[in-house]
């Protein structure tokens, strides 16, 4: 795995080392030093954990979708631009995600074995977009919004023992 860096609207997830210029092991100071220089990550991360000596240990990016263009790759794909079901068919087949009800509603898939996450609301197949139901009981508007959970919202890597 490669050092965590960030490219003009490119991240790079490295799973036990950190997502873009947020590295896992890092201050919580050293942290808010990065995010306060604004850009892409002050607005993308939803969650950070610390440990008790006020190191990094988790760190969530959510899903900006439309409101700007940016790569969020781990192994060379984009994680929030594939969606879910190709994305963990293409991960699980280097290293198997923990098979648990989440998993199985198709919402959580945890790599344990890279410390890495993927969550979205709730799960939606093309069978269910291209259904009678969808397309007819649903607004334009309101299937543009569920068409968003073919993708995952929010990714998520940890230090060695997290999950």
């Amino acid at each position: 795995m490669g050092e965590a860096v960030l490219m003009e609207n490119i991240m790079i997830i490295s799973p036990f080392i950190g997502i873009g210029t947020v590295k896992l092991g890092m201050s919580q100071s050293e942290v808010h030093e990065i995010l306060k220089d604004g850009g892409y990550l002050e607005n993308l991360i939803s969650r950070c954990e610390y440990d008790e000596n006020d190191k990094l240990k988790f760190i969530e990016i959510s899903n900006p979708f439309d409101e700007f263009d940016l790569q969020l790759l781990y192994d060379g794909i984009d994680v929030f631009k594939t969606k879910a079901n190709s994305l963990v068919e293409k991960i699980d087949e280097k290293t198997p995600y923990f098979r648990n009800e989440e998993a199985e509603m198709g919402v959580c898939y945890t790599f344990k074995d890279l410390q890495l996450s993927f969550w979205r609301p709730s799960a939606l197949t093309e069978d269910e977009m291209n259904s009678v139901e969808f397309l007819e009981e649903l607004s334009p508007e309101n299937q543009e919004y569920e068409k968003r959970n073919l993708y995952f919202s929010a990714v998520a890597i940890a230090s060695k023992g997290y999950y």
